[in-house]
């Protein structure tokens, strides 16, 4: 008799997700509170009063990260190690989720880097992006696949909640294309795991280098063009 227990299971990756806007949103709330808080013009006792009220939202917003960057990551087996995702598919069991998480790692070091760490990023959406891929999408070279990828995490919304002051950081304030650009230059580079971080901070530089380019064709949804960027440029990563 089979065990009907997996079944009975549920899919951590939307849970884990949930818990991370849960936190984006606390986070992203206090940081408004206290832009338009100005607390030295009040008297002092709405000051003392608050002060309280900002130092609750931090603790809950502590608190709150601490449940979906652990309770997520250790209970549900969350994604947070940086590995490399399959960029082709394949007819291995899980392969989906296993670029779902890749993904998310990924984003994550390199939003980072561009020093916008507060971007919400989500694991389901890249999983989405990854299983919608059409038939003609998943041959070809490393290139073509990037391209259908990467329109693919676009239009399935894998960042999202940028602030005007996370675009600032990027020419043409196109984080999100050059953070996906960048991550997709990394899964076709040549490199040892050992190499990850690093040539993913290389690839981080080098998508900002061509972030002109690189968003224009996304805008465009020039999945040609894409595929152009990436076959000339991931072997300089």
């Amino acid at each position: 008799m089979r065990n009907p227990l997996p079944n009975l299971l549920p899919d951590a990756m939307p849970l884990r997700d949930a818990l991370r806007g849960l936190r984006h949103a606390v986070r992203r709330g206090g940081e408004t509170l206290l832009d338009v808080m100005t607390l030295d013009q009040l008297p002092p006792p709405a000051t003392h009063l608050a002060g309280a009220v900002i130092r609750e939202m931090g603790e809950l917003a502590k608190g709150v990260g601490e449940v979906a960057s652990g309770f997520a990551r250790i209970a549900l087996g969350g994604a947070d190690a940086l590995h490399s995702a399959p960029l082709k598919l394949t007819a291995r069991l899980g392969a989906e989720d296993a670029f779902a998480q890749g993904i998310y790692a990924a984003l994550r070091l390199v939003l980072q880097r561009l020093d916008a760490p507060s971007v919400y990023i989500s694991e389901t959406a890249a999983r989405m992006a990854f299983v919608s891929l059409l038939p003609s999408q998943r041959q070809g070279q490393d290139a073509d696949i990037a391209a259908a990828l990467s329109l693919g995490l676009v239009e399935a919304k894998v960042l999202r909640g940028t602030s005007a002051q996370d675009a600032a950081h990027v020419p043409g304030r196109a984080i999100e294309h050059v953070a996906i650009f960048a991550v997709m230059l990394w899964l076709q580079s040549n490199r040892t795991e050992a190499e990850d971080e690093a040539v993913l901070a290389s690839a981080t530089d080098l998508a900002l280098v061509l972030a002109n380019e690189a968003n224009a064709a996304f805008c465009a949804s020039d999945r040609t063009k894409l595929a152009a960027l990436y076959a000339e440029f991931a072997a300089h990563v």
